[in-house]
Order: structure tokens, then sequence, then C-alpha cells
């Protein structure tokens, strides 16, 4: 019918419109954005920082990035610190980007390892999901992928879209720092949640009684919102 085809579907809001297989591809354009913003300019610290590490967080708040793809970043980051002010420039690299990456507390520089940066960024995304299911994005991704239980509990399932994997990926580190306020502990399960007040082991680590498996934490209190001794 003369309609022609196309290879580029372009961006929307920044983003790719069409996620393809090679993911690598799809977001080779970070990549060519940090090659065009590393010039030689005084300062080489505040511009990696606040410059070129900005550069992928609003497609990281999103996808998934490859780690391939961060570790080519990161590989131009490296090549930029100990080069002579350019991407292009290999210089003698003193030190790894893994001890670049080392908080200035701890004798390190204090980069960003952009793999981690990415998954914290996705756990965010998951954390807005549990905390606000008001929202409209929040309402039609539960309707969908996990309609039967919380955020915390949902398995990736069958033929999900790239960006609910992208979310998935952040949700066991979300996991790890999750804690809830008990409140009437009706919305609490006694086993497999964390609710203790102990940072050090959040979660019972008694075995669970089988026939009090999906109990919740308002069956250890009395009438009056009150620990029951006698239950405990």
């Amino acid at each position: 019918m003369g309609v022609r085809e196309t290879r580029d579907f372009g961006r929307y809001l920044g983003l790719p419109s069409v996620l393809g297989r090679n993911k690598s591809a799809t977001f080779r354009y970070i990549e060519e954005k940090v090659r065009e913003r590393l010039l030689s300019k005084a300062g080489k610290e505040v511009m990696l920082k606040s410059v070129a590490q900005a550069l992928p967080i609003f497609t990281m708040s999103v996808f998934f990035i490859p780690a391939r793809m961060c570790d080519k970043i990161e590989m131009l980051f490296n090549r930029y610190w100990w080069g002579g002010g350019n991407s292009n420039s290999r210089g003698v690299h003193w030190m790894s980007w893994n001890r670049l990456s080392v908080p200035k507390c701890q004798v390190g520089l204090g980069f960003r390892r952009l793999h981690e940066f990415n998954i914290a960024l996705l756990a965010k995304q998951g954390w807005r999901l549990l905390t606000t299911p008001h929202l409209l994005v929040s309402q039609l991704l539960k309707a969908k992928y996990f309609p039967k239980c919380s955020f915390t509990d949902v398995v990736l399932g069958n033929n999900p879209s790239y960006m609910w994997r992208s979310i998935l990926a952040g949700q066991s580190v979300m996991k790890e720092g999750l804690a809830r306020w008990i409140g009437d502990g009706r919305d609490t399960k006694i086993w497999g949640w964390s609710w203790l007040a102990d940072h050090a082991n959040p979660a019972l680590t008694t075995a669970p009684v089988d026939l009090l498996r999906d109990a919740t934490v308002n069956g250890l209190m009395d009438v009056e919102g009150q620990w029951d001794e006698g239950v405990l």
C-alpha cells in the first residue's frame, strides 16, 4: 500500500516509544548523550556528578537499563576522569571505577554506580505504588498485575510489560528496608513481614504455626489495642 517502514519510532517525553528485544540498542542514546556532554572543562568531579551522571536519571527511574550498558557508560566516566579532559583519551587508570565509587567517608570519591543507582530509583517507584494506592497509575498497575495481593507479594507473572519488569527489579531492594507501622494490626501478617521494632531483625525468626500462618498482628492484641501477653 506504499507505507514506508521505519526503524526509529522516536521518543515520547524523552523515553523510547517502542522497546525492542535488544535493550542495549534501545538505550544507546544515553551513551551517546553522555559522550556529547563530557567536554574538556575544569572541575571533572563536578562535571561528572552534576551533569554526566544526572543525564540518565529520568530513563533509569522508569526502565531497567542493562548492566552492560551501565558498564559502558561508567567506562566513559572513568576514561574522562583519568584522560586528558575528554571521553576518548584513555590516560593511565590508576584506580578502578569501583574504587572511585566508594563514598568519600571511606576514602573514595563518591561517584555513583549506575546499575545500583538504577535499582534504587526503580525501588522508589515500587515504594510509591505501596504508599500511594490512590494514584491512577497505582490503581491501573494493581488491577492488571496484582489485584489480589500487595506489591510486596507480587511475582513477575506471564508476559509482563518491560516497565513492569523494571519496577519489579527494585522490589527486593525495597523489601530489605521496608518496615510497617502496626496501627490496628489488621493489615500486617505475623510471619514473613517486617513489623518488629528491631533494626537487626524486623521480622519474626520463630517458625510459624501452620494454623496461624496467615494470621494478622491484631490477633496478638486485646480489645483495647494493647499487646495480649497471654497470647504472646
